[in-house]
């Protein structure tokens, strides 16, 4: 599972990029590039930002794997 690359995937699936999530999250946007330069990151955050993408947290950290 690589979490950055979940993040990474999910912005180009739903035509967003970083500073949209970031405003729809109440966070900065250098907050959600940190997150999308990690490979693991905390499983509250995972849910959050799965329930941002309107995604279940399986699909959403399936973006992330390797193929």
């Amino acid at each position: 599972m690589n979490a950055g690359k979940s993040i990474k995937v999910a912005l180009a699936k739903r035509s967003m990029n970083q500073k949209q999530l970031a405003q729809k999250m109440g966070v900065s946007t250098a907050y959600i590039c940190r997150l999308a330069a990690q490979e693991h990151i905390g499983m509250g955050t995972v849910v959050t930002l799965a329930s941002q993408f309107g995604m279940k947290v399986s699909d959403f950290l399936a973006l992330g794997e390797d193929e």
